[in-house]
């Protein structure tokens, strides 16, 4: 979840957003801006012009994410690979905090930020899709080490794979039902098992 501080104006808000208005005057970096985040309270993003504010996710968001990460787990037990839920991750003059990510470990348990990944994992929301489906697909897919970028629907058991081909091309495969076959990482992650414990009304 986001929300542009730059933009954030009312009242309730008026504590955080005052002395960071004077912090927005400057030109940012990614360097600058990390440096910067690491003394706040909150998580934000910074997506090369703006400095955003991580905001909470539905019930559905936060039982997803869970979901994904046990079943992630389970699957590359055993594996050199890491699952990072909400690590922030610098995607060349990005900063972004994906829901989930899968890594090529092990790194030192001190990290704070990762600067690549095997494969991403986002939850959709009415107020990040668009970011989601454009702008981080754009971020992420200009990570070298990235195999797949899964957009996953907070109303419908249903996600949509960007994989990398072998010659680097992007393809999109959208799933209802059966396993997600991550490219890069050899595994077939059964869909009905992020949706556990979810009900949806049925779809005409």
């Amino acid at each position: 979840m986001r929300q542009s501080v730059s933009c954030r104006r009312d009242a309730t808000a008026s504590a955080i957003v005052a002395p960071m208005d004077t912090v927005l005057e400057r030109s940012w970096t990614p360097d600058s801006f990390l440096a910067w985040e690491d003394q706040q309270e909150f998580k934000y993003e910074f997506d090369g012009r703006e400095v955003i504010q991580m905001t909470g996710g539905s019930l559905a968001h936060q039982r997803i994410v869970l979901n994904l990460c046990l079943s992630l787990m389970g699957l590359l037990d055993g594996r050199p690979f890491q699952v990072a839920q909400e690590m922030r991750l610098r995607a060349g003059s990005r900063i972004r905090y994906p829901d989930v990510l899968v890594f090529a470990g092990p790194l030192g348990q001190t990290t704070r930020t990762l600067t690549d990944a095997l494969a991403i994992f986002e939850v959709l929301s009415d107020d990040t899709a668009t970011t989601d489906r454009v702008e981080k697909l754009l971020d992420y897919a200009a990570l070298p080490s990235l195999h797949c970028y899964v957009l996953l629907e907070p109303t419908i058991a249903a996600a949509t794979v960007h994989a990398r081909e072998p010659g680097g091309a992007w393809t999109a495969s959208v799933h209802k039902t059966g396993d997600l076959n991550l490219a890069g990482l050899d595994l077939a992650l059964p869909l009905a098992a992020l949706y556990q414990g979810l009900s949806f009304p049925a779809q005409t």
